[in-house]
Parts: structure tokens; sequence; C-alpha cells
């Protein structure tokens, strides 16, 4: 007959190595869902900034995953060493003796206990002896099949494991999960109204570019959010690629409706002289300045409100050279200016020859 501690112990040598052996299995697998989930927000939904508490929270779930595996994990392996388990063990060897029990074992393995090569005589002495001897995971499940095969030997209830089980998986994973759950909610929320925000912006830019260039293009951010920020592209005449008579602004507005970069691009035509060309595009950069500064939007940096222009050594450079040799890298204080050109026996009629000028952040 076992003792109410010897009951008790046994309920527990059938729980704790199953518990030991989920929480080994979900710190294992709840990194991966983490980055799942990690990856949803930055990836699919664009989230603005780092989830500090999604971050921190699947580090501390396994930290508190692995204090309990360790505490339960000693627990049951020291008890298993004392003298209450060992005699039950002795008086579980002695009842195999009995003729009854292999029937019992049997009808055990039957209902699903434990597999049918575990439920034998046999089958406990091999287990007895791997619960002193095997290396943890092993142990943890010969100490299970030891203490459900003593219980069907002492005729008592096996305790149900799957709860806990459950609970181990379910309780890390909804935490988890809900906690990006309410992210999610909040990034779509936030996103949703910034890109109305800055829609608003980027319609008034356009409306104002529209004044005078013949094609004016824009990401909408209503159509796509985007947390970079939007691309707005302004032709001052109606040409598909940057020939000698297109020139165009690009400007980029962030989630804050404010404009975070400008870049100037004046085209060259090979066929008129370079005085001419130089003429001309000294007259759109200042159109296309004046219509940057027409559209009163905010802007990230000082520099953007500069006034670009052609300095001397540029001037010299391009007078001096021809055509078909390019020259980049003249930076300045406020913004960055270079010639793009193509080599004379590559060179196409009305191909890729322009002067780009890129406003430099602070």
């Amino acid at each position: 007959m076992l003792t109410t501690k010897q009951k008790q112990l046994l309920r527990r040598a059938v729980l704790y190595p199953s518990m030991v052996i989920t929480e080994m299995f979900v710190c294992f697998l709840l990194p991966f869902l983490w980055l799942l989930l990690i990856m949803i927000d930055d990836l699919v939904l664009q989230g603005q900034e780092l989830f500090t508490v999604g971050f921190y929270a699947m580090p501390v779930l396994v930290f508190i995953l692995l204090i309990i595996l360790m505490a339960q994990g000693l627990y049951i392996q020291r008890a298993t060493r004392k003298e209450d388990w060992v005699e039950m063990v002795k008086m579980a060897k002695g009842k195999l003796e009995d003729p009854e029990t292999n029937m019992l074992l049997e009808k055990a393995a039957n209902v699903g206990f434990l597999a049918a090569s575990l439920m034998t005589p046999e089958g406990f002495y091999a287990g007895a002896r791997m619960a002193a001897e095997a290396r943890l995971l092993k142990r943890m499940k010969a100490i299970r099949n030891t203490a459900i095969q003593m219980c069907i030997l002492f005729r008592e209830k096996v305790p149900n494991r799957i709860p806990y089980m459950l609970a181990l998986i379910f309780v890390p994973v909804i935490i988890l999960v809900g906690l990006y759950g309410f992210r999610y909610i909040n990034t779509i929320q936030t996103n949703r109204a910034d890109a109305q925000r800055t829609a608003d912006v980027v319609y008034r830019i356009e409306d104002v570019l529209d004044t005078t260039c013949a094609d004016v293009y824009i990401q909408d951010p209503l159509a796509k959010f985007d947390r970079t920020g939007y691309t707005i592209t302004a032709d001052l005449y109606d040409e598909d690629m940057i020939t000698y008579e297109s020139s165009e602004i690009e400007l980029s507005v962030n989630n804050e409706g404010q404009i975070q970069s400008v870049d100037y691009r004046l085209g060259v035509n090979v066929l008129d002289t370079k005085e001419n060309n130089l003429a001309r595009m000294k007259q759109e950069l200042d159109l296309l300045y004046g219509l940057l500064m027409g559209t009163k939007v905010e802007m990230t940096s000082a520099n953007y409100y500069v006034k670009p222009y052609f300095p001397q050594e540029i001037i010299d450079k391009f007078m001096n050279n021809s055509y078909y040799e390019d020259f980049t890298g003249e930076y300045l204080d406020s913004f960055s200016v270079g010639f793009i050109t193509e080599e004379e026996e590559n060179y196409e009629l009305y191909g890729e020859t322009y002067f780009y000028f890129m406003m430099e952040d602070d």
C-alpha cells in the first residue's frame, strides 16, 4: 500500500517529465514564432519603430520556461533517487511476479497509456535502469514511463498530462501573439493616419508642379503605404527619358509630411552649343527651384532651401571638355553637382546626357 507521500511523488513523476519535455519543445520553437511575428510587423505591415515590448517578451518567456524546466527536472531527478522512489520500484518488481500482472499491463497497453513494448516486465526493468542512468531527455521519458507503469501496477489513477502540456504550449504563444496582435492593430491605425496626412502634402506638391511641368509622377500614399517615403518626379517637358529637352526635379516626402530629399536633373542637348545649353539649364534650374519653394512644404534639411547654381569650376569643366566626357563628385556646402554622359563611340542621338544637383542633408 502506497503512502500519501509516495502517491504524490508518483503523480509528479508522471507530470513533471512530461512538462519538462514540453517546456524544452516550446523553448526551441518560440523564437521561430517570434521571428515570424517580427517579419509580419516589419515586412508586411511596415511598422515604423521597434516594438520594444514584443522584442523582449520572447526572451523573458523563454527564461521563465527554462527556470521552471530546471526546477522540475532537478526536483524529479533527485526525488527518484530517494528512499520513497526506490521502495516503490522494489514493490513494483514484487508485483511483476503476480500472475495477473501481465494481463493488467496488456490492458493498459490496449487503452494507450504506453507503447505495448513498454508494458511488459522487461520494459519496466529497462525503464527503471534508464531513469537512473540516461541523459536528461531520455531520463525524463524513462521516469515518466516507469511512473505510469507503477500507477498501473498499484492500481492508481494515471494523472492526465494533456491540460498541463497544452497550458505550457498555449500560454506563451497566446501572450506573444496577443502582444503582437495589439501591435498590428496600432501599426495599421498609425500607418493609415500617416498616409492620409502625407497624401494631403503629396497632392499639394503635385498641384504646384502641375502648373508648369508637362509630366508629374507621384507615389500615392493612399494607394500603398511606404514607411521610407514617397517619390514625386516632375518633368518640365513631355518626355519619357532624360534627353536634351527633359529636365526634372525629384522629391521624396516622409510620413511626417516633410520633404526629405531633393534632386535636380537638367538635360543637355548635344546638338546645340554649350553656351545655349548653359543658359537654358540655368533658367530651368531657377524655374524648378521656384516650384519647390512654391510648395511651402516643411523640409527636413535647411540645405533644401538653398538655391542651387552652377559653380564657376563646373562651368569651366563643361566648356573645356567635350559632350562625351563626364565628371562627378564636385561637392559644395549645400549640394553636389556632376555631369553624366556616354562615350562618343557608344552614344546614341538624344542619349542620356544631363547635369545633376543632389541637395545634401544636414
